[in-house]
């Protein structure tokens, strides 16, 4: 009886614990009953961790979803190769430039407002999110979904968050973020979700502090290695297993710093009246005047002798970034590696750094995927994160957002 009760009580904490209520959600917390016999997706993130790992790091379960599935040589992500930026990129299928989040902090001229990921408010802040998450696409349509951390599912985007959604706590651990999950997965069927997004922030944590190569990395790996094996478990256990596909994925990779690999902005020009935003791997000037702004950039094109300078009409195509008006007046983007700071703010940082341009494979994620939709034992090529969204929308038989960047098409081989 003991036994039963602590089980009801469990079951009603997931049910009424989330932030979001079910009113707020566009489903109203029910599946419509077209939903009802839908397969189900599970999309992981394991922030920070490089495509590399899993062929240098011992790792059990990441394993056994290679046997079952396809794995990805990388996942490359948009630019800036940020947390949030990517997350959401994988999230709305939109590079940043189109999706609006285009850094971890920005300023935006219209609100005349900075946006920080540390800023509970504006975290949960909607005028800050363009695009549609799929969590919001599956709302829409009467799907019930969940959220356990995922950037901006703490915002109601267009009036809409996950019927079931975590705000995000560091402090929650890994064991809890799963089993929530699981009993997410284990409630009747019309308030299950027939997606579920989860979040791990480890392998980041470790590769900043430490840097890529350390056995401090090899620990976080083997640590959310062993997350997703009491996932796998758990998965298997439920009624529904047959009808599970689970999406592993990452943000981005890491890069190794070096503290004497450094640019200082400050000593290269004369930063009165300039708004700086962000430093390290790359940063943003907003300059306000277009005459100093091409003075500023003549400069430090001579100056810099580690890092590219852009206007921001001359940002490459290839970043999706420039016609965002966050962008600001001036990028200055460092070689991998190495670092643009300002001497006057800060000390140059050693262990690992992201945010480099995309195309270095240092900044490559990692994409899995096993299902009864998915092929297994197969190599997948290196791909943009963009094209993710709409292979969820596909594997739930929700209609995508037709405002989309990413392709069905791109990852159609990888399906049964």
């Amino acid at each position: 009886m003991r036994y039963m009760l602590r089980a009801v009580l469990l079951v009603a904490a997931i049910l009424f614990a989330p932030v979001t209520s079910l009113a707020q959600a566009g489903s109203g917390g029910k599946n419509r009953p077209e939903h009802l016999n839908k397969p189900y997706v599970i999309v992981v993130s394991f922030d920070g961790f490089r495509h590399d790992y899993l062929d240098r790091i011992e790792t059990p379960n990441f394993r056994r979803v290679m046997r079952a599935g396809v794995r990805a040589g990388g996942l490359i992500p948009v630019f800036p190769s940020k947390t949030f930026p990517n997350h959401y990129s994988i999230a709305t299928g939109m590079y940043a430039g189109n999706h609006g989040l285009i850094d971890n902090t920005f300023y935006d001229p219209r609100f005349d407002a900075i946006y920080r990921l540390g800023d509970s408010t504006a975290v949960r802040d909607a005028r800050w999110y363009g695009g549609e998450p799929i969590w919001v696409t599956a709302e829409r349509q009467g799907m019930v979904s969940s959220s356990f951390f995922f950037v901006g599912s703490e915002a109601p985007i267009g009036g809409i968050r996950p019927t079931y959604v975590r705000n995000y706590d560091s402090r929650v651990p890994n064991a809890e973020r799963v089993r929530t999950v699981l009993e997410w997965l284990r409630l009747p069927a019309e308030r299950r979700p027939h997606l579920a997004m989860l979040y791990f922030s480890d392998v980041d944590d470790a590769g900043h502090r430490h840097g890529p190569d350390s056995p401090e990395v090899v620990e976080a790996v083997r640590r959310v290695d062993q997350a997703l094996g009491q996932l796998l478990d758990g998965i298997e256990k439920l009624p529904i297993a047959d009808q599970v596909h689970l999406i592993l994925v990452s943000d981005h990779g890491m890069a190794a710093q070096d503290t004497l690999r450094v640019e200082y902005l400050d000593d290269a020009i004369d930063l009165t009246g300039v708004q700086t935003i962000n430093a390290g791997t790359y940063t943003t000037l907003w300059v306000g005047d277009s005459a100093r702004t091409n003075q500023l950039y003549t400069e430090l094109q001579s100056r810099l002798k580690n890092a590219r300078v852009y206007r921001r009409n001359e940002i490459p195509e290839r970043f999706r970034y420039r016609t965002n008006d966050r962008a600001g007046d001036l990028l200055v983007l460092a070689d991998p590696g190495y670092q643009v700071i300002y001497r006057q703010k800060g000390r140059p940082s050693s262990g690992g750094a992201h945010g480099y341009d995309p195309a270095s494979n240092l900044m490559h994620g990692i994409f899995l995927a096993m299902g009864p939709r998915i092929r297994s034992g197969e190599m997948a090529p290196s791909f943009e994160n963009v094209h993710v969204y709409p292979l969820v929308a596909h594997l739930l038989g929700l209609r995508p957002n037709p405002a989309i960047d990413g392709r069905l098409e791109v990852l159609q081989p990888i399906l049964r």
